[in-house]
C-alpha cells in the first residue's frame, strides 16, 4: 500500500461526513465552496479506498475512514507487485541480493557434502525482508509499505561455489576449517563449523 499526508480538502470532507448528513456532491460541494465535479471524484476515491460509504441515502465514515481521519494519513491499496529474494535452506538465511554475477565454472563442481541438511522457508519470514527493503522510500509525497505477502514459490535453484580450506595452527596445535562463500563475499561460519564439527577428529587421526 501508499501512505501518505491526507490533504486539507480530504480531511474537511471526512470531517462533514462525520458530523452531518450529506447525501450529494453538490451539498458538499456548495457547503466547502469547491467545483462539484472534482468533489465527485474524491468521493469516488474515498469509497474505493473504503473510507466512506453510502448508507441510508448519506455518505458515512467507515471506521477504515475514522482511522485515517484520526491519524491523518491516508492508505491506498495499490496493485500486487512481485519480489525475488534468495534464501538459503541450509542456512536457514535470505541472502542479500548478488551486486555481482557469480563466476562461471569450466567444470560442474561437487555438491556439498553435508546439503541433505535443509530447512524450508515461511510466509511469515519474507514480510520482514520486504518491508526492510522496500519501505522508506517516498516518490513524490507518497510512502511505499509492505502490507502483506499473498504468495511466494521458488523460481530457480542456484548453486554457489565455495572454496574450502583444511588448516593446522602448529603453535596451538589445532586443527580448523575456512569456507570462503562466493556469493556472501565472506568467511562462511555455519560450513565451517558443520565441517569442524564432523570431520576434526577424522584430521588428527589421519
Amino acid at each position: 500500500m501508499k501512505r501518505s499526508q491526507m490533504d486539507i480538502l480530504m480531511k474537511m470532507m471526512l470531517l462533514t461526513f462525520e458530523q452531518a448528513q450529506i447525501r450529494r456532491a453538490a451539498n458538499l460541494s456548495e457547503l466547502l465552496l469547491v467545483e462539484e465535479l472534482f468533489i465527485e471524484d474524491l468521493l469516488k476515491k474515498m469509497q474505493r479506498m473504503g473510507l466512506i460509504r453510502l448508507e441510508d441515502g448519506s455518505y458515512k465514515l467507515t471506521s477504515r475512514g475514522q482511522r485515517q481521519l484520526k491519524t491523518g494519513i491516508m492508505e491506498e491499496e495499490m496493485e500486487e507487485e512481485s519480489s525475488v529474494i534468495s534464501y538459503s535452506p541450509f542456512h536457514d538465511e535470505i541472502w542479500p541480493e548478488m551486486t555481482e554475477a557469480l563466476p562461471e565454472m569450466e567444470e560442474e563442481l561437487p555438491l556439498y557434502r553435508y546439503a541433505s541438511n535443509q530447512n524450508l522457508l515461511d510466509q511469515d519470514r519474507i514480510l520482514p525482508v520486504l518491508s526492510e527493503r522496500y519501505e522508506g522510500v517516498e516518490e513524490d509525497g507518497f510512502q511505499t509499505v509492505v502490507a502483506a505477502v499473498n504468495r511466494f514459490d521458488q523460481q530457480k535453484f542456484e548453486s554457489v561455489p565455495c572454496l574450502e580450506f583444511r588448516l593446522y595452527n602448529k603453535e596451538q596445535d589445532i586443527f580448523y576449517a575456512r569456507v570462503w562463500n562466493l556469493w556472501l563475499g565472506r568467511w562462511d561460519e555455519t560450513l565451517e563449523k558443520q565441517i569442524e564439527d564432523q570431520e576434526r577428529l577424522e584430521w588428527r587421526a589421519v
